[in-house]
């Protein structure tokens, strides 16, 4: 029967294989060093995230107004810039103070002795983000008038609660006192003069106002009119005493006197009885 020999080329004993692996090492290692010498430089290459910036302002442990300090260019366009605490150092600026010998560092001793009412609370200013100003688009007078006349409606009204008059009761208590006195009050009662009709509380030009601004804020455009109490007075129906408010029930026209427009729009408010 045949017999299996070894080849002469492998190793032999534990040794052996000891030492031919130590020099498959060794030949190794230098390809292994090389490759980490080369990502190395590469990451020196790599420029650092920073920008030079010229301060508008004292910015306490970075510097005086005016100076010019290297800072993360994150930091400067997240908030130094929003906020104008800083403005950008462009190439030709940058080459220039580099032939002129400018330190361009930070301060970090700026402000630090300087008492705590007198420190500027920048820290704050870079901390809060930028927003941008609303821009309010005004209606013209003219639109105003327009749309007060398209959505208010013609009558405006409002219910109160009435306050009962005991004048009847009070001369049907007094028939019978004597026949002149009988005689002279038939004849006063026979031409009865008309009387107002008293309610409880009052319906003022602030209640017109808020019923107008009610009605108008169901429509975005209208919703922007201004109106204020005093462009709008009763006109008619006022009894003696009274100028901004009603007390009794009734219709009273009013003016909507609308700022930059001559002409006022006229409306009606009646005062209904609250059943």
């Amino acid at each position: 029967m045949a017999t299996l020999a070894r080849s002469s080329l492998l190793p032999q004993c534990t040794s052996c294989a000891r030492r031919y692996a130590r020099l498959a090492f060794e030949g190794w290692r230098p390809l292994q060093q090389s490759q980490q010498q080369i990502r190395g430089k590469q990451k020196l290459a790599k420029p650092a995230d920073t920008v030079t910036i010229k301060l508008l302002k004292d910015v306490r442990r970075f510097g005086r107004k005016g100076s010019c300090i290297p800072i993360s260019a994150g930091q400067m366009r997240n908030r130094w810039y929003p906020s104008r605490i800083a403005e950008y150092v462009s190439a030709n600026e940058l080459k220039e103070l580099k032939r002129q010998n400018v330190d361009i560092e930070r301060d970090f001793t700026f402000g630090v002795e300087i008492p705590a009412q007198e420190i500027v609370d920048t820290e704050e200013e870079q901390i809060k983000p930028y927003v941008r100003p609303i821009e309010l688009e005004f209606l013209s007078p003219e639109r105003s008038t327009e749309l007060i006349s398209i959505f208010v409606p013609q009558t405006i009204e409002f219910f109160r609660q009435p306050i009962e008059s005991d004048t009847k009761e009070s001369l049907e208590q007094h028939l019978g006192a004597s026949d002149a006195a009988d005689i002279l009050r038939a004849a006063a009662t026979s031409t009865p003069k008309p009387e107002l009709t008293s309610i409880y509380g009052s319906v003022s030009t602030a209640d017109v106002l808020t019923s107008i601004k009610a009605v108008l804020a169901n429509n975005d455009e209208a919703a922007r009119v201004i109106l204020s109490e005093s462009d709008i007075r009763f006109v008619e129906g006022l009894a003696a005493g009274e100028t901004t408010r009603v007390k009794h029930l009734g219709r009273f026209a009013i003016e909507i006197q609308v700022k930059g427009v001559n002409a006022p729009i006229k409306r009606t408010v009646s005062v209904r009885a609250q059943r």
